[in-house]
């Protein structure tokens, strides 16, 4: 079970260790992978089939730990409460 003040020093901790980081619209189509919100497990990008490429569904935030590890989470912090509601998580 996570708490809310968890959820809140997870994101926290990802601004402060992040070396930058780019945030990304719903709708953007700069997407090439399927991602995945690291405090939630939110889906962040689609598969268009007709097209066979990925655009974003929900608006979020790509961290650059370094230069291989990258994180990706939600841009509204609610989203990821509600998200974490509805898995029983919370």
């Amino acid at each position: 079970m996570k708490t809310k003040q968890s959820v809140v020093n997870q994101r926290k901790s990802l601004y402060q260790d992040a070396e930058r980081y780019h945030e990304f619209l719903k709708g953007d189509k700069r997407v090439t992978t399927p991602r995945v919100c690291g405090v939630c497990g939110r889906p962040l990008a689609s598969l268009v089939l007709n097209k066979n490429e990925y655009v974003t569904t929900v608006p979020h935030v790509r961290f650059h730990l370094d230069k291989i590890f990258h994180v990706n989470i939600c841009k509204d912090i609610m989203s990821c409460y509600r998200t974490l509601k509805r898995k029983g998580e919370l």
